[in-house]
């Protein structure tokens, strides 16, 4: 296990084995609820900006110390679209709806082609070679109204041929600017055919499209190494971020996490019995300073998270005499200072078998607080301000996963009793209106969820097939 993978396993609800196998595609870390009088859209409004009002009033006030957010249980169910009993549709189809007059809906459903939902709000559909290494074809739609229709994109092809610490990574590069967003993918060769050189992939930077990170990997699961390359596409080369890195601190890393602007980097050192999380540096290549990041603000952090280029949450961790995790601390750290405040005093961590109360952590700069009773609080590491979720009380089948902005939360909560993830119910928490809306869903029991995510920070989406297999779904939800 490398920093990355222990981050992950920290960042969300710990699941015993069963829950974990039912979680295909989570990116972080939701049962039932009696429904209450139906509220009207104008009803709701109003009462969605008296609570932000009410919000503000409280973090004014200085009587009182906690914000409160009030849990909108809307009382209209979502209706999931039955399955064609005659098997796989001849060619896909969309559907539409709304919920409460609040979330809108898409159902795409998919003939025996595999559709993914891509940048640029597009669907696709790429055919590969046997090797998974070469685009064999490529095709592009756009959800217009109740249809799905072919779009035409402009998609480039390049070879990359990149050499690094002894490897020449190898393998076509394919990316299309659509509405002003990079977008780009490349082929994912696995099996006893996978090479070293196949052993890269890439991620876009936000607001730019004439540049993207190259991530390059190393060795296999506890030998596995990361590095990341800004890999320019006019030219087809690459700077090498951490050149200016002392060799030494490079020969313990495992990989690095960057800031947005890719101005910073948290370097990350390999994990061992007396440093469970590793060792982490921070790197300014402005600069070119090289710091632990136990001696940032003098609290001798385990790990830090970015917030934003110039801010970061300093995680202190406590552990038991087997190395399970048992308490954080947060501090907030001003990069340009070098001040840090403290903003989570010691608290002890969630775990959902053996401790199911404590601090559920988001990877930006946010947590949960889980009470004894089930109450929820939501911290802002931050500022550490905390803003209570009334009328919610939170179980064991919840989850939160954070927006890529970090600007909401989606929920939802799943039924143990059924294949697939089976999620009950569905919302949002968004941080910026502090508002918490969620819905029921009845007809989940009929279908196979397999998967759930945030797209972009507005559309989740939940791929799903009928319970025979025989009809696959992406079902896009508009918050």
């Amino acid at each position: 296990m490398n920093i990355n993978d222990y981050r992950k396993a920290m960042d969300h609800i710990i699941p015993d084995q069963e829950l974990k196998e039912r979680i295909m595609n989570q990116k972080t870390s939701q049962r039932q609820y009696i429904p209450v009088r139906r509220v009207l859209t104008y009803v709701l409004a109003a009462a969605l900006t008296l609570a932000c009002l009410f919000t503000v009033a409280l973090a004014a006030s200085p009587e009182l110390r906690m914000a409160v957010m009030t849990f909108f249980h809307m009382e209209e169910p979502e209706q999931l679209p039955s399955a064609d009993p005659d098997g796989a549709p001849s060619e896909p189809g969309v559907s539409r709806a709304e919920i409460g007059e609040l979330v809108k809906t898409q159902y795409i459903r998919m003939d025996s082609q595999y559709y993914q939902y891509c940048g640029g709000g597009l669907l696709r559909n790429l055919t590969w070679s046997e090797d998974g290494r070469t685009l064999l074809g490529a095709k592009f739609w756009e959800v217009k109204g109740n249809e799905m229709t072919p779009v035409e994109v402009e998609l480039h092809t390049q070879q990359m041929d990149v050499a690094y610490s002894g490897v020449r990574y190898q393998g076509e590069l394919y990316w299309y600017v659509r509405n002003g967003v990079l977008c780009a993918f490349n082929g994912s060769p696995f099996g006893v055919d996978t090479r070293p050189e196949d052993q890269w992939y890439v991620t876009t930077l936000s607001g730019r499209t004439d540049a993207l990170l190259l991530h390059v990997v190393q060795g296999r699961q506890m030998e596995r190494t990361e590095f990341i390359l800004l890999y320019h596409l006019d030219t087809g080369e690459f700077e090498d971020l951490l050149a200016g890195v002392d060799p030494s601190v490079m020969e313990q890393s495992d990989g690095s996490i960057w800031s947005p602007s890719a101005s910073r980097a948290l370097i990350t050192g390999r994990s061992g019995p007396e440093l469970p999380n590793g060792r982490e540096w921070l790197y300014d290549r402005e600069s070119g300073t090289l710091t632990d990041v136990k001696d940032l603000g003098g609290v001798g952090a385990d790990m830090a998270v970015f917030v934003d280029d110039d801010t970061l949450i300093l995680r202190v961790y406590t552990y038991d005499a087997n190395y399970d995790l048992e308490a954080i601390a947060c501090w907030v750290y001003d990069i340009p200072s070098g001040q840090a405040v403290q903003t989570l005093g010691q608290s002890p961590c969630y775990h959902q078998s053996k401790r199911p109360y404590g601090i559920i952590l988001f990877y930006g700069g946010s947590c949960m607080e889980i009470g004894q009773d089930g109450s929820a609080c939501l911290i802002d590491l931050t500022t550490g301000a905390r803003t209570m979720l009334e009328n919610f009380t939170f179980e064991k089948d919840m989850n939160f996963s954070l927006s890529p902005a970090g600007t909401k939360l989606l929920y939802y909560a799943m039924d143990r009793e059924v294949d697939g993830l089976g999620i009950t119910q569905l919302g949002v928490i968004d941080l910026e209106k502090s508002t918490f809306i969620a819905f029921d869903r009845e007809g989940y029991e009929n279908l196979h969820e397999g998967s759930i995510g945030w797209e972009d920070d507005q559309t989740v989406s939940i791929g799903a097939t009928s319970a025979d297999g025989g009809t696959r779904y992406i079902l896009l939800y508009q918050f």
